[in-house]
């Protein structure tokens, strides 16, 4: 093991789980309603996708001049973000039926590739590929901070779920924390050998999560007020292949991860223990979620598949089938329900108890490149390559 970070390095009790029943992991809360059993590894195809089927969307907001790469909804009002390959960020109300935007923040210089608004929706935080986190006060429509420091691309931006940090990952193989108010830089995290390309908080807000692509390939943990590595899980029996994607379990302790082979991995960042491997897709992970209401993950791929995993037995739970790449899904904040965004330029809504297919939405002319779920987890805004961005509701 290298010195870097002087970090506790684990691998091994990985255990490649195609459907057995054994109980690895039970991440259960204690109010959750049951996942009927009956319905369990399902592989519900998908019907074939009208190509003249009508615009299914409530909202259209227009104003782009390229393709929207990353959307957002406002925590507690009807505002929307929009950021995209024209190198700006839009403020859109929803309810607005001119489409009209609320402000246009123009600084960055590339590609917006990621937005965040902070918990109480008070500032909004941009990821671009130019190396630079933009901060912006909602409510004054303006640029508060470009925050700046890294050397190369940032693709995704989190803040802490209780206060104004905000942490970002780099092409140049760092993660970076900052104030958010003051534009001081906290904390600078090395020890990946490549760009680190997913990462977050923990939701109690104590630890940052980072996960490292290409040849690098691991998971870190890392302690904000420190800034030391405190655990790095990598190796065969992890991830042979980069990171994408990760999310962590509600309760702090756990971090689903997807790769760019397929796998997914399922580790105790407290122990630094692998719980188990997920075996089902057959191309990289673009995107991956933990419920935290109930005992299910779920996970998109450019195989096209969305699949919904068992907590509990890390088993397959429903296989479901999209016409091509599913690039981005989000959870029901507190139903069963996952939606999806696929390149087909359609995004849709499944059961995550039976695996099916419960609502489409038509109206892009492009493929769909990210999604956002409102408050109440009954709209969601489509950033697509045609450039426009569209609200659709759960009828």
């Amino acid at each position: 093991m290298s010195s870097d970070d002087e970090a506790e390095h684990f691998v091994g009790d990985e255990q490649t789980l195609h459907g057995d029943s054994r109980v690895v992991a039970d991440l259960t809360a204690t109010d959750a309603a049951p996942i009927d059993d009956d319905d369990s590894d399902n592989d519900t195809a998908m019907p074939e996708v009208d190509q003249d089927a009508q615009d299914e969307s409530v909202h259209t907001f227009e104003g782009h001049t390229g393709a929207v790469f990353a959307v957002a909804w406002h925590p507690v009002s009807n505002l929307v973000a929009t950021g995209g390959a024209d190198d700006r960020v839009f403020l859109w109300q929803v309810g607005d039926n001119t489409g009209a935007s609320t402000a246009e923040l123009s600084g960055h210089t590339d590609t917006v590739a990621s937005l965040r608004f902070n918990v109480g929706g008070s500032l909004l935080a941009s990821a671009g590929l130019d190396g630079h986190v933009g901060i912006w006060d909602t409510a004054a429509g303006r640029c508060k901070h470009s925050l700046e420091g890294p050397g190369g691309a940032i693709e995704w931006v989190d803040w802490h779920p209780r206060g104004d940090l905000v942490v970002a990952g780099s092409e140049d193989f760092t993660a970076w924390l900052w104030n958010a108010k003051t534009a001081a830089c906290m904390q600078v995290f090395t020890g990946h050998s490549g760009p680190v390309r997913c990462g977050r908080f923990t939701p109690d807000g104590k630890l940052v999560v980072t996960g490292g692509g290409e040849d690098d390939a691991s998971l870190r943990v890392w302690d904000p007020k420190s800034g030391t590595c405190l655990k790095t899980v990598q190796g065969q029996q992890f991830h042979p292949n980069g990171l994408t994607a990760l999310d962590v379990h509600a309760d702090s302790s756990i971090v689903l991860t997807g790769a760019e082979d397929g796998s997914a991995c399922l580790t105790n960042i407290q122990s630094g223990r692998m719980l188990g491997r997920l075996s089902g897709h057959t191309d990289s992970i673009e995107t991956a979620h933990m419920s935290s209401v109930m005992p299910y993950s779920a996970t998109g791929s450019v195989d096209g598949n969305l699949i919904i995993w068992d907590n509990t037995t890390l088993s397959v739970r429903s296989t479901c089938s999209h016409p091509e790449a599913v690039v981005k899904l989000v959870l029901h904040p507190s139903q069963p329900l996952v939606y999806t965004a696929c390149l087909d330029g359609v995004a849709r809504c499944w059961d995550a108890r039976t695996g099916t297919c419960t609502q489409e939405w038509t109206g892009h002319q492009e493929g769909i490149q990210d999604l956002a779920v409102s408050t109440d987890g009954n709209s969601v805004i489509t950033g697509s390559d045609d450039g426009t961005a569209r609200i659709f509701t759960l009828s």
